[in-house]
């Protein structure tokens, strides 16, 4: 094979002779330039087999790069690296049509050569992901729809992820699709739930261990990293790990090289991460939970889960899917539930997200003895769920003597700003997100009401409201439609 023509787009010029004379032996044939307007120059004067760009230029930025790349039809392949990656600039990056996106590590050059390797080697593209294939992440609603647009195109590149999301939401589903899509999907998946080993195996089973290194240690034992390699591993629950252990964790992802214990030399492993966690652990991380440096090397790309309850629209599609699998599973004729029966579902909060509405359809498909899936087959504590909004918009009424609306729409208000950073723990920004508001408008409208500890915690119905003209509400030029 003939030496491929590399460009190279570098501001810094140390960092540009690294690459230039560390690729050079690996048969490429470079050439490096400074800014975005000779990189634009080079490509409009010849052709090139790939490029590879810093994210920050003095003149512009590899976005910028890319998007010009787009506008003027040219096919190079990029590879974007960073020392100062971001989920935004990642994910920009990848719709822009970058290959990759890389981390500045001490591997650069390894790191790299791999990439453009196999930009050079691969002749089929890997296959994009098919909405008819994807397992348990079914839905018709917007929100699951992004993020099975961005799990298509994750998938390609080599990154660390993190997904985050309640219990039930289905983490480990994504994370298994991103391995199945990927050009690792030969490789082995190992998942590894780090909330429940104790410290001390945690460690050993991660990194393995040499013979005697503990007592015990009969034998030399492989690690899970190491038995994920060409794969991924996936660290469930990546939050629960020690703060001592995050240290080596950290020393992993950065150079890819693991020690086993009771061993003296280091060896390279190389196994895709992808992490997951029900928690914020950004949020951890500013409090001193979690370390700061290694949430920002696993947060390269982050994909975020809504909970079920979020995804009113889904809720059939999802009940009718496990229905569908469970009568295959135990050879049972196809079966639907009723009107009455969805409404119910509708109305219940599924703490346990997908999958305690999986375990829920399989009990029915169980006791069902033919016909539609009525309420008389659901558990008591779904039978007595609190109405959901759907529900209580049903049964809402104005009082006898009326009630005061506009207080009653400042008080609504301030309960879910409550109920918002309660679940966002504490992240006034996630709060706002969650809420559709802007974080100065949520920071605001938290000042006026006097701070957290004011917000109503629980809400009344509108008879037990004070009727109209029993309190003066001063709405400060707010419309009712903006409370709304």
């Amino acid at each position: 094979m003939s030496s491929k023509r590399v460009l190279l787009v570098e501001d810094e010029a140390s960092f540009r002779d690294v690459l230039t004379i560390g690729l050079a032996p690996q048969g490429f044939d470079t050439q490096a330039v400074g800014s975005l307007a000779e990189a634009k120059a080079l490509l409009l004067a010849q052709p090139f087999d790939a490029l590879v760009s810093d994210l920050r230029l003095k003149d512009g930025s590899g976005i910028d790069l890319l998007g010009w790349m787009k506008e003027q039809g040219l096919p190079t392949p990029v590879v974007i690296m960073t020392a100062y990656a971001t989920t935004e600039t990642t994910v920009q990056a990848l719709n822009l049509g970058a290959v990759d996106f890389l981390t500045k590590t001490k591997n650069d050059i390894q790191e790299l050569t791999k990439v453009l390797k196999g930009i050079f080697t691969v002749t089929v593209a890997p296959p994009a992901l098919e909405l008819a294939d994807i397992g348990d992440l079914v839905g018709v609603g917007s929100t699951i729809r992004r993020v099975q647009a961005l799990v298509g195109k994750i998938a390609r590149v080599n990154t660390t992820v993190l997904i985050t999301g309640e219990s039930g939401t289905g983490k480990e589903i994504v994370a298994r699709l991103i391995h199945r899509y990927s050009d690792r999907a030969k490789g082995p998946f190992v998942p590894v739930n780090c909330g429940a080993l104790p410290e001390a195996l945690l460690e050993s089973e991660l990194f393995g261990y040499e013979k005697g290194a503990f007592t015990g240690a009969a034998g030399m034992k492989r690690g899970l990293f190491e038995e994920a390699e060409g794969g991924v591993i996936f660290l469930d629950e990546i939050g629960e790990i020690p703060l001592l252990l995050q240290v080596k964790l950290l020393r992993v992802l950065q150079e890819r090289r693991i020690r086993r214990l009771g061993a003296t030399e280091e060896r390279a492993v190389d196994a895709r991460v992808i992490g997951a966690s029900n928690r914020d652990l950004r949020t951890r991380a500013e409090r001193g939970q979690f370390r700061q440096d290694l949430y920002y090397r696993l947060n390269i790309l982050h994909i975020e889960l809504p909970p079920l309850r979020e995804r009113q629209e889904d809720l059939p599609v999802l009940a009718e899917h496990f229905l569908t699998r469970f009568c295959r599973k135990m050879s049972k004729p196809p079966m639907t539930l009723t009107e009455e029966a969805l409404e119910v579902l509708r109305g219940y909060r599924f703490q346990g997200n997908v999958r305690e509405l999986e375990n829920l359809m399989e009990r029915c498909v169980a006791l069902n003895s033919g016909g539609a899936i009525g309420i008389d087959l659901f558990p008591d504590n779904v039978l007595g769920a609190a109405p959901g909004p759907a529900a209580a918009a049903q049964t809402l009424e104005i009082p006898q003597n009326g009630f005061d609306l506009e207080g009653y729409l400042v008080a609504l208000k301030g309960h879910l700003m409550r109920r918002a950073l309660e679940r966002a723990e504490g992240n006034k920004t996630k709060a706002a997100r969650l809420l559709g508001m802007s974080f100065r408008a949520y920071r605001y409208w938290l000042q006026e009401m006097g701070g957290m500890e004011t917000l109503p915690a629980s809400f009344p119905w509108p008879d037990e409201f004070p009727p109209a003209g029993a309190a003066e509400t001063e709405l400060r030029g707010d419309s009712v439609n903006d409370l709304l």
